[in-house]
């Protein structure tokens, strides 16, 4: 056998005990199952004979969500301009001064 025909046989056979692991892996199903379930509220609705998810019976219907990336840049844009997301009020104290002689 060539050494390509080798090599490609190397690479096929670490390929499927890649995708093996992965298709093995309960975070894979759960992540696909996350995605399954949010594309199907969106094309067909929200069932309601579902039960809450985590966290929705507390959640502010007002509230904007944002995502990481939004704060990211908010914070990047900040930091361009010069100025701080949260400026302090008063700085924290420092040490205790030593005692004067």
């Amino acid at each position: 056998m060539a050494p390509w025909g080798m090599l490609i046989r190397a690479i096929l056979v670490l390929e499927d005990a890649i995708v093996s692991q992965i298709l093995r892996s309960p975070r894979f199903h759960h992540g696909v199952r996350r995605i399954h379930r949010t594309v199907e509220d969106y094309r067909h609705g929200r069932d309601p004979n579902e039960p809450l998810r985590p966290g929705e019976a507390t959640e502010d219907p007002n509230l904007q969500k944002r995502s990481f990336f939004g704060y990211f840049a908010d914070e990047i844009r900040n930091q361009i301009r010069g100025t701080p997301t949260n400026p302090p009020g008063n700085p924290p104290p420092g040490p205790p001064s030593a005692p004067k002689k």
